[in-house]
């Protein structure tokens, strides 16, 4: 008879050896597990495996999640968009314009400063929303990057969160460096806030006012273009060439005289020049203060209020 060879494993033999089969195929099947779950943190949230189940609504758990990741991320682009245009505006202002300095109005505050605090946070918006979107980290540094984003104009605390954040998680860092970030987010937090909140209480341009009596408007007004109106205390006017106060562009008075008034129109006082004693013909301007200065102020162009600007002599 020839010999019969059995196919299935000696158990006893095994057990000689001490092979724990079970264990091993437990373990095993845990590795797997662990590969599986790997391969979804490390999956883009734009990948393929992802959209089919964001766009039926039909995916839970991990799915749910990209698409989460995937929200974010586009509100991400959009900010960043958004943050691009007025990175333009600030720049423009700061560096292009020269300030709000106006030869009709000396001693107005240059804005720039405080324009810059808004360049820096619109800078470091985008910068935030950009690492963001390149790392495609996890979905808590995307809410992370989106919350700094969308509160940008406080960017100093955005910024030294990030900072705290950063020596917080490097504990493996030495300890001096991780007190040094932590001094720079103090310093951030603490002059950034100063820079914010040190702006002028005023708007540093010219605005409307009402003045107390009509004597406070009492004088010979002049403009640098040779215009100059006499508001007398008896009611009366003499001026020269003017413009302004409603006529189309390009038309303008020769020198004249007539009765003035004040009027006051929405808390806000104005002057009426009733040209030749013809009131179809009145001439108004807007009483304005620019730093300590008083403007008679009149344009065509409501989003240009000083476009014809007199100053008192």
């Amino acid at each position: 008879m020839g010999r019969v060879f059995s196919t299935e494993p000696d158990t006893d033999a095994i057990a000689e050896t001490g092979i724990d089969t079970d264990n091993d195929i437990a373990a095993a099947g845990d590795a797997d597990a662990d590969i599986a779950d790997q391969r979804d943190a490390d999956e883009p949230f734009f990948g393929m495996h992802s959209e089919g189940l964001v766009l039926t609504g039909l995916a839970l758990g991990p799915g749910l999640r990209r698409a989460a990741r995937v929200c974010i991320a586009a509100a991400l682009g959009l900010g960043v968009l958004f943050w691009l245009v007025l990175v333009a505006v600030y720049g423009y202002r700061v560096f292009v314009r020269g300030g709000d300095v106006n030869p009709d109005m000396p001693h107005l505050r240059d804005v720039r400063p405080w324009t810059a605090y808004y360049l820096v946070g619109a800078v470091w918006a985008v910068a935030v929303g950009v690492f963001g979107l390149v790392t495609r980290g996890s979905s808590r540094r995307l809410l992370w990057c989106f919350g700094c984003l969308v509160s940008a104009f406080y960017w100093p605390i955005g910024m030294a969160g990030s900072m705290v954040l950063l020596a917080w998680q490097r504990r493996e860092a030495a300890a001096p460096r991780r007190l040094a970030l932590g001094a720079l987010a103090v310093l951030v937090a603490a002059g950034g806030s100063l820079w914010r909140f040190g702006a002028p209480s005023d708007p540093a341009s010219a605005h409307a006012i009402a003045v107390g009596s009509d004597g406070d408007l009492l004088g010979t007004w002049h403009s640098r273009t040779g215009m100059s109106v006499e508001l007398r205390g008896d009611g009366t006017y003499d001026a020269s060439a003017l413009s302004g106060g409603g006529l189309g562009s390009g038309d303008g008075v020769p020198a004249s005289s007539g009765r003035w008034d004040s009027e006051a129109l929405d808390g806000y006082s104005g002057v009426r020049l009733e040209v030749d004693g013809d009131l179809a013909q009145s001439l108004v301007f807007d009483v304005y203060r620019a730093g300590p200065d008083l403007l008679l102020c009149a344009t065509d162009d409501p989003a240009h209020p000083c476009r014809v600007v007199l100053r008192r002599a």
